[in-house]
């Protein structure tokens, strides 16, 4: 009797659990999710954002190199590099990359906010 007892139990407890399983994957997100990654090149910062499936990235020995979903962007001084197209940077600017749903890159180029006065 008590052996029987336990079986439905542990089959009621497995099919509970088979459910739960279901029902998470069912609710969870199957397309692309956003991510954001900051890495600090010396006194500048630049994060890459959105929609992207892969990245790497390679400490060069003047600056950083990063290759999100094809397209590679390189920081290096005070020079910015995205997909073979360079732009100057001066200082106290950060570098903010956003990869769109579609695999388009935008550039940002932001003024560093200035730390509060003691």
């Amino acid at each position: 009797m008590w052996r029987r007892r336990t079986l439905i139990g542990a089959g009621v407890a497995l099919a509970l659990l088979i459910g739960l399983v279901l029902v998470a994957a069912y609710w969870t997100p199957s397309g692309q999710v956003e991510q954001s990654i900051s890495v600090t090149v010396g006194d500048r910062t630049l994060t890459v954002g959105g929609y992207y499936k892969s990245i790497a990235q390679e400490d060069l020995a003047d600056g950083l190199s990063v290759k999100v979903d094809g397209h590679e962007i390189l920081l290096s001084g005070d020079q910015l590099t995205v997909d073979g197209k360079t732009q100057a940077l001066e200082p106290g600017e950060n570098v903010e990359i956003w990869v769109d749903e579609s695999g388009k890159v935008s550039v940002k180029v932001v003024r560093a906010e200035a730390a509060p006065p003691p």
